[in-house]
């Protein structure tokens, strides 16, 4: 350590006094944080290797499994749901089906009708167009001719919705089986893939 000294004396030769003071300058080191940033550096783009090279590994491996037949890949929940049924019949009853977007995939919205006074049973779910109609068209609940027309966002019949009937349970649609659970609803949105996959 550096140590600089102020000095005052008395007297001279042997009889000389120091009346002083010590001033201490802390040492200094240069540092280059570049120097220590690259280690990091080099270790953030091997991990980020490893971990791009795993997920295109799970990727290949569940593609080779699926054309096999021998696994499930699913997007999204395979059950919808969970709420009481006997809430959610009588909210249909007072204000007609509901219509559930789907918020995942992006187009596979569904309708939920229940028809009859009993919350066990009645229920039918539906897709909320036929396949392969633009999502701009869906379909709409006419609570004075109970059936379904396929309407655009403003409700008219309107290129490419042509207003198509469906009855009031939804034949000619797309459906999902539902179940009641302990007074819950469950909507099964993969049993159609599933039966495809066990014919195969």
């Amino acid at each position: 350590m550096d140590v600089a000294f102020g000095r005052e004396f008395e007297g001279q030769g042997a009889d000389w006094r120091y009346y002083g003071h010590a001033v201490c300058r802390p040492q200094s080191h240069s540092v280059s944080p570049v120097a220590r940033s690259t280690g990091h550096a080099g270790r953030a783009l091997a991990v980020s290797a490893v971990a791009i090279g795993l997920m295109i590994a799970i990727a290949i491996g569940l593609a080779l499994l699926a054309s096999r037949g021998t696994v499930e890949v699913r997007l999204g929940d395979e059950t919808f749901g969970g709420q009481r049924a006997e809430r959610l019949a009588a909210e249909i009853d007072r204000d007609g089906p509901i219509l559930y977007p789907d918020v995942a995939a992006g187009d596979r919205d569904i309708m939920l009708q229940h028809l009859g006074d009993d919350p066990e049973r009645g229920w039918f779910a539906f897709a909320a167009r036929p396949e392969g109609t633009s999502r701009d068209c869906t379909v709409r609940w006419d609570s004075t001719e109970e059936v379904f027309r396929l309407l655009d966002p403003d409700g008219e019949v309107r290129e490419p919705c042509d207003g198509q009937e469906f009855p009031a349970d939804g034949t000619g649609l797309p459906q999902y089986p539902v179940a009641v659970r302990d007074g819950r609803l469950d909507v099964d949105l993969n049993a159609a893939q599933r039966e495809t996959s066990t014919t195969r």
